[in-house]
């Protein structure tokens, strides 16, 4: 039951404009609202969701911005333009994750423009949806590939950034979407265990991946004490028409020694993913 209702949760963009547009017609037409209650409640829940990264309220001046970014690359995917085209812009981040990442997606990559630009990685392609990988522009260490404990878990990555002089410890993770109410179960746990660990250190950490779950989900509501969203509620997938998406599955999740600076989407990728980008400062 629990399961069913979380599910129902996760559409809070569909029941806000619903519960306005309701609320509009029947002011228009003056005609009675109170059939409108229950469509609003639905929408007031839109504002019961997990806490969001502290903004800088400073100018960044000097200090030094990492930029960060996760997409989700569609494991049906076999041109890659769209990605080695956002890696060697202008507008590429400093650490970006990747879900989906299958051995195309790895030899795309190869090219010396993109090597260039990220000499640090961390890459573990599979021929299903559950490949992973990290791509630094600064030194990566203490790497680890945790593996899956059984057919109904997933691949995740953990490593460490050296970035402005010191350790930035990080989690990469695409857990299963909630079929069924063991996934859902499965994938809560995974970020408790995520978080659990990167938190040990007491340093700077990120988070990032498919998340298959909700800011209006108690997976991330469970975390929110130690991680927080650096990334916005703006959806993430399905990707329509490159600008239109509904559901926000795509996050970047940061510790309390971080502030952010701003956050959007990337580019256009040809996934039925957006990707998810974040700028972020140390307090």
């Amino acid at each position: 039951m629990q399961w069913a209702l979380e599910l129902i949760s996760h559409w809070q963009w569909v029941y806000l404009v619903a519960g306005i547009t309701c609320l509009a017609v029947l002011v228009v037409a003056k005609r009675a609202w109170w059939p409108l209650i229950p469509s609003l409640v639905l929408a007031a829940t839109f504002f019961v969701q997990s806490g969001t990264l502290d903004r800088s309220t400073e100018p960044v001046g000097a200090r030094p911005v990492l930029q960060v970014a996760t997409a989700n690359l569609n494991f049906d995917t076999t041109d890659f333009s769209g990605l080695v085209g956002w890696l060697v812009s202008g507008e590429a981040p400093d650490v970006v994750f990747l879900q989906e990442f299958t051995g195309q997606a790895q030899q795309a990559l190869q090219s010396p423009e993109v090597a260039q630009r990220y000499p640090h990685r961390v890459e573990a392609p599979q021929p299903d949806q559950f490949g992973l990988a990290i791509l630094s522009r600064y030194p990566l260490s203490e790497v680890q590939k945790v593996e899956p404990a059984d057919m109904q878990a997933t691949l995740r990555l953990r490593a460490t950034v050296t970035w402005a002089g010191g350790p930035v410890r990080l989690s990469a993770i695409h857990p299963m979407p909630p079929l069924s109410a063991t996934y859902a179960q499965l994938r809560d746990q995974a970020l408790v265990e995520e978080t659990h660990h990167l938190s040990q250190s007491g340093g700077l950490a990120l988070m990032a991946g498919d998340f298959n779950t909700t800011p209006w989900a108690k997976g991330l509501l469970a975390i929110d004490s130690q991680l927080r969203r650096a990334s916005g509620l703006a959806g993430s997938w399905p990707n329509a028409f490159g600008w239109l998406s509904v559901l926000p599955l795509d996050h970047v999740l940061a510790s309390r020694g971080w502030q952010l600076v701003d956050s959007g989407h990337g580019p256009d990728l040809g996934s039925d993913h957006r990707p998810v980008a974040v700028r972020l400062v140390a307090r």
